[in-house]
């Protein structure tokens, strides 16, 4: 197991850039640890590139969403950088273990105990109760749960009151604070979330994130999201941007209106650029 350094350079969150806000202004940020680094990444399909050299830090206790144009790369990086995909160049680090050489087991057993992972679709399975859909991974990794755990963990998403609840019998809302409960059982250091809000309709959407940032600030719940949505983005401390598989800029203490305008922006260059690509082709 290779262990990893802090970040270097007085940088919490690995820039190469000085990190500036949706004002242009400088954000001094103090050195801390990453809990997720990655160097160098690089992920191709064949052909197709979906990663391409990318560098950044995940600051501990810090809330990052990641966008970008269809195609940018960006599920490919959380999968990436959260152990359930391969990369074919560069170095993933989680918590200060870096994941490259780890064995199928050894990874399977930091992901169960070092990542929680929250996906659009819920998948809950619907035999089961909150609760015990809860204690699942714990019972995965062969440990006993026990009840004030769950409970526990039910109660930080305010559910400890629908322990006993069968998925058909939550909303969609629910559902999915039940699968955030299941992801932060066992205390990972990293929450990665997959468009978490995207099934949702716009209220419980909003009850969602208030309830990440909420774990990021009374917690120091390290939290990396990817979202297609500016609102969302606007719950994070910072938004980064990725185009073609490369990091294309980021924003600090992000607006939905400032995040809008930067997207909009990339998904115009990348128009331009498609249609450039297509005039060379004829």
């Amino acid at each position: 197991m290779v262990v990893c350094g802090r970040a270097g350079g007085g940088s919490l969150v690995g820039m190469t850039r000085t990190q500036v806000d949706e004002a242009g202004t400088p954000v001094d940020e103090a050195a801390g640890f990453a809990a997720v680094r990655v160097r160098g990444l690089r992920r191709s399909y064949g052909d197709v590139v979906a990663l391409d050299g990318v560098d950044l830090d995940f600051g501990a206790g810090t809330f990052t969403a990641v966008m970008g144009p269809s195609g940018s790369g960006k599920s490919t990086l959380l999968q990436c950088a959260a152990g359930l995909d391969r990369p074919s160049g560069g170095t993933v680090c989680v918590d200060g273990v870096e994941l490259g050489g780890m064995s199928e087991r050894r990874l399977t057993l930091l992901r169960r105990e070092r990542i929680g992972f929250v996906f659009q679709a819920f998948n809950l399975l619907p035999s089961l109760t909150a609760a015990q859909n809860v204690a699942l991974p714990l019972r995965l990794a062969g440990r006993r749960p026990s009840r004030g755990a769950v409970r526990q963990a039910l109660a930080r998403v305010g559910l400890a009151e629908r322990a006993g609840h069968r998925p058909a019998q939550l909303s969609g809302g629910q559902q999915q604070r039940v699968a955030l409960a299941r992801a932060l059982i066992t205390r990972p250091a990293v929450l990665f979330g997959d468009e978490p809000t995207g099934a949702l309709d716009t209220t419980t959407s909003r009850e969602v994130l208030g309830l990440l940032r909420e774990l990021v600030d009374r917690e120091g719940q390290t939290t990396v999201m990817v979202t297609h949505d500016p609102v969302a983005a606007s719950y994070a401390d910072r938004v980064v941007f990725l185009v073609d598989g490369r990091v294309h800029g980021e924003l600090a203490r992000p607006s939905a209106e400032a995040v809008a305008a930067r997207m909009a922006g990339l998904e115009r260059g990348a128009g331009v650029l498609e249609q450039a690509a297509g005039s060379v082709a004829c």
